[in-house]
């Protein structure tokens, strides 16, 4: 009996990654944003920004919003001159800052880099990355896609279509940027979106998980957030797994609750059920789809927006308008003919509708 019981235990642990194979990729996002050293303690609020310098006067960051907002400790040690580096960010974006901190605007190496110098002085301070207009509730474009997968190495043609469309603020992607998580096709992706002169916030697909997940939180920060911008709310679920942990599914109520007087898009990789039905292209579990969208419809969301199908639908699901864009480049469906493409959406938040999501044709 007592040679079973190691076999019994591993089965439990075995059993239960299978049940929640993403619980320790949501529990280590509570993480992103929060970084400590050479006497300066630095918190992104919400997580929306991935920590990837800290320390000998080096602040540098990845966002993953239009907004970032900082709380910036600083010890007697760690007071003095900064440089604060802010990567993927709006090309609009100004530094707002407490009337003790120094602030000087330096030059960038791309439209998505922004530079600060700043005299820190001991203490806490509120920091604000932003564009002047991302309070005001007005109408606004951007572009959605996913599933860049084996186009890697020419997605960076699409990226200057996407520089063509006018007044387009920023990228949504539903994920799968990659085809195996590499770290070589994590430093191409990086390489490409330096020809993209607007940020590219993004969720993770399955794709995503071929390798150690952490590849990619150590360089993009969470898959499961969400940010506000002009009015609208923007949320994105990890479904890498055909599924969304119970710990994420919570923080989808929370985000849902703050945005229930807002327009309200809903990003995630899978579609929770595949509107065609021979595509195997949806959650594991039809009965954790319809709770989701249940949640979503009850919370008054306004658009939904998937990836994984490597084509363009455009449906309903719980009365919300819902659209598959799958046409980054990955291998196309057979027979569908639509081929790379990317979406362009029209938002008004004012109204609080969509006003429309027309399909961009690439080749």
């Amino acid at each position: 009996m007592t040679a079973r019981r190691p076999l019994a235990a591993a089965a439990l642990v075995i059993a239960a990654a299978c049940t929640r194979p993403g619980e320790q990729r949501a529990l280590a996002e509570l993480e992103v944003g929060r970084a400590a050293g050479d006497g300066i303690t630095v918190d992104v609020a919400g997580g929306l920004a991935e920590i990837r310098a800290l320390g000998a006067g080096v602040i540098e960051l990845w966002a993953q919003a239009p907004v970032l907002e900082l709380t910036v400790r600083v010890e007697p040690a760690g007071a003095g001159d900064w440089t604060l580096t802010v990567r993927n960010a709006m090309p609009d974006g100004e530094l707002t800052a407490p009337p003790e901190v120094g602030v000087a605007t330096e030059s960038r190496d791309a439209p998505t880099v922004r530079a600060f110098r700043l005299t820190l002085p001991a203490g806490e301070h509120r920091l604000r990355v932003a564009p002047p207009d991302a309070d005001r509730p007005e109408r606004f474009r951007v572009v959605a896609m996913a599933d860049i997968q084996t186009a890697l190495s020419s997605v960076d043609d699409l990226f200057v279509r996407i520089n063509g469309e006018p007044d387009v603020r920023f990228v949504v992607s539903m994920g799968d940027l990659t085809e195996r998580a590499l770290d070589a096709e994590y430093d191409l992706f990086e390489q490409q979106l330096a020809v993209l002169e607007i940020p590219f916030f993004t969720t993770l697909g399955n794709h995503e998980l071929w390798a150690d997940p952490a590849r990619w939180r150590d360089r993009f920060g969470r898959a499961s957030f969400q940010f506000q911008f002009k009015g609208a709310a923007f949320t994105f679920a990890d479904s890498g797994d055909a599924s969304i942990d119970p710990l994420v599914h919570g923080w989808i109520d929370d985000w849902i609750a703050t945005a229930r007087d807002r327009l309200h898009v809903f990003l995630t990789h899978f579609p929770p059920l595949d509107p065609v039905g021979t595509r195997a292209g949806s959650f594991r579990s039809w009965g954790e789809a319809h709770d989701l969208l249940a949640r979503l419809a009850a919370g008054g969301v306004d658009l939904t927006l998937y990836g994984h199908i490597h084509s363009f639908l455009a449906f309903e699901n719980a009365g919300i308008p819902a659209y598959i864009s799958g046409g980054g480049g990955a291998r196309p469906e057979r027979w569908d003919g639509i081929g790379r493409h990317y979406l362009v959406v029209d938002l008004d938040p004012a109204a609080g509708v969509a006003l429309s999501v027309a399909v961009a044709r690439v080749d």
